[in-house]
Parts: structure tokens; sequence; C-alpha cells
């Protein structure tokens, strides 16, 4: 099994965790960073690495939309 930290801002913690919902993967909570972030942790396959690649693009999708809402 291969795993990965996601640090998701906590303004799209929400749909974050919908989409790992949709995607199946199985994942749990690890902790909180220093910036107030919440740390996710993925677990998977061989098999499910397009998912998780999906995921990494969906969360860079969500900090550019929040970081535009900002400017």
């Amino acid at each position: 099994m291969r795993k990965v930290n996601f640090e998701v801002p906590s303004e799209v913690i929400g749909d974050f965790t919908e989409k790992l919902t949709e995607l199946e993967l199985e994942n749990s909570i690890v902790g909180k960073t220093e910036d107030d972030e919440i740390e996710i942790e993925v677990t998977y396959d061989k098999t499910e690495s397009k998912q998780v690649d999906e995921l990494e693009t969906y969360l860079e999708e969500l900090i550019d939309n929040l970081e535009e809402d900002e400017d």
C-alpha cells in the first residue's frame, strides 16, 4: 500500500472530502498544520493512482479558487 498526505485549507475541507468520498479512497485525518490546514492521509494501491492524481488536481483547483477569492 502507498500513502500520500494532503494539507487541506479548512475553507475547502467540505469540497475536498466530497471528492474523496466520490473517489472511494481510504483516508484518515492525521492532524493539523501550523497554518491550520487539515492533514489527511490517503492510503491506496497502484491501481488507484489515477484517482489520487485526480484528487491532487482537484485540491490544487480548490486552493487556486480560494486564492483568487482572497484577491
